[in-house]
């Protein structure tokens, strides 16, 4: 086994542990009522990828998810444009060791750079609690979408409520596949 693949096993067992860990979040009640807000989306917007990162490397990941109870995680892609580094802050969903992540842009009805940046760059990172695996990015389409949508959905119901403001725009939606 090569150093490379055995650091990534150690990362994914790591993030693995930490999704193990259950929180209710004392702050989840009013975040699932205050995310899908317009006035909360623009304050969010501008503070929302400046704390997140920060927060979630606070306690191997222990405090993002005891105060919002939701699965963060900030991904690293390289800007389809400019070829620099970006990071976003992040829900999502586990499907295996998979990762799943939608581009909903909170409801407006344009798609959010980072899912250029993965369909121009699919070679990314995930950082779940501090630790920083890399994965291979892939666009869900056709029929899988729904289903797996909707798993998001289930973790944070706001997505709904942006589906809807979006019109005819799909987001789209990626499986984050760790490289081994």
């Amino acid at each position: 086994m090569t150093p490379e693949r055995s650091a990534n096993q150690q990362a994914l067992a790591a993030i693995n542990a930490a999704d193990a860990s259950s929180s209710k979040g004392v702050l989840r009640p009013l975040l699932l009522w205050v995310g899908p807000q317009q006035w909360f989306i623009g304050i969010y917007r501008r503070l929302g990828p400046k704390i997140d990162p920060a927060l979630s490397r606070l306690g191997g990941g222990g405090f993002m998810k005891a105060v919002y109870g939701l699965p963060g995680m900030v991904l690293h892609t390289t800007g389809a444009k400019t070829g620099q580094a970006r990071s976003n802050p992040l829900l999502y969903a586990r499907d295996g060791d998979d990762f799943i992540v939608t581009g909903t842009n909170f409801g407006a009805p344009k798609h959010p750079a980072w899912t250029a940046n993965l369909l121009a760059h699919p070679d990314a990172a995930v950082e779940v609690g501090g630790v920083k695996l890399p994965v291979t990015a892939h666009l869900i389409t056709g029929e899988q979408w729904q289903e797996v949508f909707d798993r998001l959905v289930r973790i944070y119901p706001g997505y709904a409520l942006y589906i809807e403001r979006r019109g005819d725009l799909p987001p789209r939606l990626f499986r984050l596949v760790p490289k081994s």
